[in-house]
């Protein structure tokens, strides 16, 4: 199978447009993916996953990143970066991040049939696709067309296919069919999230991918990585602004606990660590969609740097709001598990920076920098 390599190309915004683009979207979450909406689903008595994945396509959210050939925006990482902030900003549920990165991912590598086969059904709301929880994930066998063995993935119950590595024969897009190949569902603390195992008995696929040197699995990762920043750091802007909002409200010594010196120190300290991880953020975003050498290394990082940030703010959040911060009732425990399971998604963040130290490595023996972007 002949595959496509290059990039697809990307239409740049101005940060009006962005930002208008931005707000729709958070005008449309709030109202339809409250907390309260959040809550009830938790308690699995609302579609609100079925619900958002209609108002995505019909508002035309899928089509944010993918190139305008195939019915996109052409926005590539600055999409992903976009829509996945502001559902993490709500804790939305569904299978956005994976599917939306693979199709991204298909767009950049796949060859003209795959691409006219699932980014269509992809657009439509009609597909949804799921990745492996880490990158490092061992190898699925594939022999005659077909794929065997079992892996973990995210995704949803209606997955369609599933992006998985196949070894040395690069990368296997399965059809889910519910007899060769099954998924599983696998207790998970976030309940927003869904995670499955995969078990493929001669599964027939959608297409092969190769992979000779590693670098389409990484950009896959990259995606995703950059997917996972941006949800982090929206719902840890989230849940910070909502606990200083609380710290407002609860009284102690017939006064607002937010006026204590010590708690405005503690409320500075999470907005401090947002804003730092934004930058790194966009320094992944911009790498991504110019093409940078050096895209996989810095996705990592704000993946790392995002999700650890998010894990901290949570944790801070739920000891500010005090007793109640553990209760079913209140918000901080949904935004204390996502943090939790997006830190192990893709690699554990120590790895992950121990990989970007030997990029790092790398460039310099080649004596190129690697901060410099088209600015």
């Amino acid at each position: 199978m002949n595959i496509a390599t290059t990039e697809p190309e990307t239409t740049s915004l101005d940060s009006e447009a962005i930002e208008v683009l931005r707000e729709s979207i958070a005008d449309v979450l709030a109202n339809e993916c409250d907390s309260r909406a959040v809550h009830v689903y938790l308690d699995r008595e609302n579609d609100l996953e079925a619900s958002i994945w209609r108002q995505a396509t019909d508002l035309g959210w899928l089509t944010l990143a993918l190139p305008e050939a195939h019915g996109g925006l052409g926005m590539g990482a600055r999409g992903l970066q976009v829509l996945n902030r502001e559902l993490g900003e709500r804790t939305a549920p569904g299978a956005f991040a994976p599917t939306l990165c693979a199709a991204q991912w298909i767009a950049s590598i796949g060859s003209d049939g795959l691409r006219g086969e699932l980014l269509p059904a992809v657009v439509a709301g009609e597909l949804k696709i799921a990745v492996p929880t880490l990158e490092t994930a061992g190898p699925l066998s594939l022999a005659g067309g077909k794929v065997s063995g079992q892996i973990d993935l995210l995704g949803s119950a209606d997955t369609g296919i599933a992006a998985v590595p196949v070894g040395a024969d690069g990368w296997a897009l399965v059809r889910i069919d519910g007899s060769a190949a099954v998924l599983t569902p696998i207790d998970n603390w976030d309940r927003t999230r869904e995670i499955y195992r995969l078990e493929c008995r001669d599964a027939t696929v959608a297409g092969v991918i190769a992979d000779p040197d590693g670098k389409v699995g990484a950009l896959l990762g990259t995606y995703i990585a950059i997917a996972l920043a941006a949800d982090s750091i929206g719902a840890a802007n989230n849940i910070a602004y909502k606990t200083i909002e609380y710290l407002k409200e609860r009284v102690q010594f017939e006064r607002p606990i937010a006026s204590f010196q010590a708690i405005k120190h503690r409320a500075a300290d999470l907005i401090g660590k947002i804003t730092t991880q934004e930058a790194l953020l966009e320094q992944a975003v911009q790498s991504a969609d110019n093409g940078s050498p050096d895209s996989a290394m810095w996705a990592r990082l704000a993946k790392a740097g995002a999700t650890d940030a998010f894990a901290f703010v949570a944790r801070d959040c739920i000891q500010l709001h005090g007793g109640v911060g553990h209760t079913w009732e209140y918000d901080p425990h949904i935004y204390m598990k996502r943090a939790r399971l997006n830190e192990g998604l893709l690699n554990n963040n120590r790895a992950l920076r121990d990989n970007a130290v030997q990029s790092l490595n790398r460039a310099l023996a080649e004596g190129r920098t690697t901060t410099e972007l088209d600015w």
